[in-house]
């Protein structure tokens, strides 16, 4: 009989998640924000953090349903009109 009592188990779907989204709210919309990690050239894994926004300019089925982005890092600065957050054309969730 094996003991596998310190071993964690992990199961399928851990083994193949590649990222994370969490819903979140602004003052006047809702969005996801989170991140995947994906394979560079040489191989190695890199973290990607994105947003993304439900597209309110869908017209037909075919068009997305959401809008992903690459989330860049906010910059501190002492300019209030660099700190205010940019307004996106998307209807969130």
């Amino acid at each position: 009989m094996s003991d596998t009592s310190n071993k964690p188990q992990e199961n399928e779907w851990a083994k193949r998640e590649c990222g994370a989204l969490w819903l979140r709210q602004s003052s006047n919309q809702k969005y996801f924000s989170g991140h995947v990690t994906i394979q560079d050239e040489m191989g190695m894994d890199k973290k990607v953090n994105l947003v993304i926004f439900t597209n309110k300019h869908k017209k037909k089925d075919t068009h997305p349903d959401f809008r992903v982005y690459k989330s860049e890092p906010q910059q501190q600065n002492s300019s209030a009109t660099e700190a205010q957050p940019q307004q996106v054309e998307e209807e969130l969730i």
